[in-house]
């Protein structure tokens, strides 16, 4: 049972899963008159077995799958606002990486080549359970989770094979094999007419890769561009210049 002071988004629970099946949640509002009137929205949540990943250990995972819709109507009215909202920001955090925002800008509409995925807002290991097995059994807290091209929710390995110490992002020796099996997962899950596209656009993909990273760090808070994790900025830099394994070979 969830109580909450506002009402809870169900909609992206909904489309995970569908699309990913009972390793999501399902989540249904519980219509109480009294607990309304009082300003408190009650839901019940089906229990996902298993423990954080955190108290675990790595599994392996998926972060995305396909779905339906056009990337286009995601771009026109998510993607290219979000840019232009950043180009216009106030936000003095923002100003070193208005060039690459307005290069991105410039390059939006090559992604509509991309397919849609689920792309979790905020995958890290305690949003990931797991079982004795260290198998995948539930995928967690999906509120302001959307539907994105391809590879734009791809900096999550950044978290997940990566590590923040000492205010700065750092790449473990065993980076590369989490990577690998990152991608070979989520590659894996991808249906060959679907596939066909995405290998032979690379370049494409990488750009939703670093779009996905740089619109990750510049947050909307009631579309404005919110407060910024200064560690997040400190590492970006760092974090635009990285390139999936199929470029950099």
């Amino acid at each position: 049972m969830i109580f909450r002071p506002e009402p809870l988004d169900i909609e992206p629970f909904e489309l995970a899963r569908t699309v990913l099946g009972p390793v999501v949640p399902d989540v249904q509002l519980l219509k109480d008159e009294n607990l309304a009137s009082e300003g408190i929205w009650a839901y019940w949540m089906t229990c996902t077995p298993g423990k954080t990943w955190l108290d675990g250990a790595r599994g392996r995972r998926s972060q995305s799958r396909v779905t339906t819709g056009s990337s286009k109507l995601v771009i026109d009215n998510k993607l290219r606002p979000h840019l232009e909202l950043l180009l216009s920001s106030p936000n003095e955090r923002s100003y070193e990486f208005r060039d690459f925002a307005r290069d991105l800008l410039g390059k939006l509409d090559w992604l509509q080549i991309l397919p849609l995925f689920v792309s979790h807002f905020d995958l890290n290991d305690i949003n990931i359970l797991v079982d004795d097995n260290c198998e995948v059994s539930g995928l967690i807290d999906w509120e302001l989770s959307t539907r994105l091209p391809f590879g734009m929710g791809f900096g999550r390995i950044y978290t997940l094979a990566g590590e923040y110490s000492d205010r700065k992002f750092h790449m473990p020796p065993e980076f590369e094999d989490a990577e690998k099996g990152f991608c070979e997962e989520v590659y894996k899950g991808i249906p060959a007419e679907v596939r066909k596209s995405i290998e032979e656009n690379p370049d494409i993909v990488q750009i939703a890769v670093t779009l996905g990273t740089l619109l990750n760090a510049f947050r909307l808070d009631d579309d404005v561009i919110g407060s910024c994790n200064p560690v997040v900025i400190e590492a970006l830099p760092k974090l635009l210049t990285y390139r999936i394994p199929v470029i950099r070979g």
